[in-house]
């Protein structure tokens, strides 16, 4: 089994055995230098004695007086070996009675050597002589060497052995020590094990901030910051993950195509509507959405990012270029923003109807020119006859005045339906809405209509329910009915009758009819009698009196209320509207 310590056992292990190396090396130290003392007390003992027999022999030396160095011996301790040595090395007396001749030279003694080049000298070795060990001291004297020894038994031994107190200090001291340890790494381990844990569980993902402690030390102050660093971090890449998703899923519901790429071209994102437009684009469906880049219609994109390719892109003026590109009937705005990181964004925009709605109000404004000109024009050449014409009659001025009021009131029902579809088309939402009873706006309109009534006799017919009512716009539901109304008085032809009906009501719906019993439009011209200005024949609609824009109006407003709308010529002749309102 593999038995793996904790940090804490490490460290208290680790301190123990250096404290233990630490001791034993001072206990050591402490042994030999203790020793070294108690052989230095013996030599200056033994060099006591060897200086008294110096001083006694020193006249007599020269005269090897045997007899005087035996009585000196005798008044030294017992056990003390005495012997005289000339510089020569040769024995000059020994106190052990030996036969001075018989014994070899002592030059080579090693303290005998030590005691020449030094002065004095020490050994502990063993006597060819006595057959015994002995601790040798020689002094160097004048002309003579003194050597004292004494044998090297326990006597010897104990005055040289090391005195164990410091042992014993260092042995009391270790426990003390050993708790001090603990506590240091104790308090160090827990600093450790608190981060071992913070690592631990934020490699999980789950750190619990409450129950992770760190110890009022520097190193716990270290982890306790690392650990509230981490949590900024966590916090700082939550925000992100969150931003991130938010990111995500407003590119997932754009309503554009977006796709992010690296400086390689390597995508990183797509979201579905740039699949879908890229299919809509390339001339195959694929599924490979890096096959644009192999496309013609992406050729200005691929020039601008080799134009651009190594450039630092900054945050005042980041690279950017637009184009169009065309692709199943539909045109598509393609925008290319390169990054920092030279990393970039491609984004498509399905511009169709923005592109049609471009060409509409470009038709719009040209047929709104044309057609304010034919008014102003006439109401000019009104007035400047009579300004230029005094002496023209009263009945002639009067038909005159007459011609131009019909032209300022055309011009006037011209600005109205101008500012009414514009309104519905670009500023729907600021229309207030009510509930709107149908038929009092049935009899609104053809009160306001009686005098066309009257001159067209014509006659209406209404079948409306008198309690049914639309939640929408008045001015809106006003201008459906009188312009379809309307639309049958001028076109119908004179005593057509023209009948307006609900045929059914649902929960959310209501349905109408209006129709006439005139002559009714030729099948062609049906699918483009809701376009602005459009005219079955050149002139109709000036000489009606209309301003060809009744029926674009009537097709907003039902759109407004949620319907939808429909033309056709009855069997029976005329022409009938379909129509639906949301109730």
């Amino acid at each position: 089994m593999n038995l793996r310590l904790t940090y804490r056992t490490k460290l208290l292990l680790n301190f123990l055995a250096l404290f233990a190396i630490f001791t034993a090396l001072l206990v050591m130290f402490q042994h030999n230098r203790e020793k070294q003392y108690k052989r230095d007390l013996l030599e200056q003992r033994l060099e006591s004695y060897a200086d008294v027999v110096a001083k006694e022999v020193e006249n007599d030396v020269v005269k090897n007086d045997t007899l005087k160095f035996q009585n000196l011996a005798n008044v030294l301790p017992s056990d003390l070996r005495l012997t005289v040595i000339n510089n020569r090395g040769q024995v000059m007396f020994e106190s052990l009675l030996h036969s001075i001749k018989e014994m070899d030279n002592h030059l080579n003694r090693p303290e005998v050597q030590m005691a020449l080049h030094n002065d004095k000298g020490s050994d502990i070795r063993h006597s060819t002589t006595e057959n015994r060990d002995y601790f040798y001291y020689a002094k160097l004297y004048d002309q003579y060497i003194v050597r004292v020894a004494l044998p090297n038994d326990a006597t010897t031994q104990t005055l040289m052995k090391a005195d164990n107190v410091f042992l014993w200090f260092v042995l009391m001291l270790f426990p003390v020590v050993l708790i001090f340890v603990i506590q240091i790494s104790d308090r160090m381990g827990k600093s450790i094990s608190g981060l071992n844990d913070f690592i631990k569980s934020a490699d999980r993902g789950l750190v619990d901030y409450a129950h992770i402690k760190f110890p009022q030390s520097e190193l716990g102050d270290i982890g306790y910051a690392i650990m509230q660093k981490y949590k900024q971090l966590e916090e700082s890449n939550r925000q992100l993950a969150t931003e991130r998703e938010r990111l995500m899923r407003h590119f997932h519901y754009f309503e554009e195509g977006v796709a992010i790429y690296t400086p390689e071209r390597q995508r990183i994102y797509s979201n579905p509507r740039f699949m879908q437009y890229v299919n809509v684009i390339l001339d195959k469906p694929t599924a490979d959405l890096d096959a644009i880049w192999q496309s013609p219609i992406f050729a200005p994109a691929i020039e601008f990012l080799k134009l651009n390719g190594g450039k630092r892109p900054t945050t005042e003026e980041a690279p950017i270029f637009r184009f169009t590109a065309q692709g199943g009937g539909n045109t598509f705005g393609v925008q290319l923003l390169i990054y920092k990181d030279e990393g970039f964004e491609l984004t498509l925009a399905d511009v169709t109807r923005a592109e049609k709605n471009k060409i509409l109000k470009q038709q719009m404004s040209n047929n709104i020119t044309h057609e304010l000109r034919t008014p102003v024009s006439s109401i000019r050449g009104y007035i400047e006859t009579i300004l230029d014409c005094p002496t023209l009659n009263d009945e002639r001025k009067f038909y005159f005045l007459k011609k131009a009021h019909a032209q300022v009131v055309r011009l006037t029902d011209l600005i109205r339906d101008v500012a009414l579809i514009t309104k519905t088309e670009e500023a729907a939402e600021l229309m207030p809405r009510e509930q709107v009873v149908v038929a009092k706006v049935i009899d609104d309109a053809k009160e306001d209509l009686n005098d066309k009534f009257t001159a067209n006799q014509s006659e209406l017919f209404v079948g409306v329910p008198e309690g049914l009512t639309i939640n929408g716009n008045y001015s809106l539901i006003y201008s459906i009915f009188r312009n379809l109304i309307e639309n049958s008085l001028r076109y119908a032809g004179e005593g057509a009758e023209i009948h307006v009906n609900c045929y059914s009501v649902t929960e959310s719906f209501a349905f109408f009819s209006v129709y006439d019993t005139g002559k009714g439009v030729p099948e062609e011209h049906l699918p483009r009698l809701f376009e602005r200005f459009y005219r079955v024949s050149e002139g109709r609609t000036r000489d009606c009196g209309g301003t060809g824009l009744g029926l674009s109006i009537v097709r907003n407003a039902v759109l407004f209320h949620h319907g939808d709308i429909s033309v056709r010529n009855r069997r029976e002749g005329g022409l009938e509207f379909l129509f639906s309102l949301h109730v």
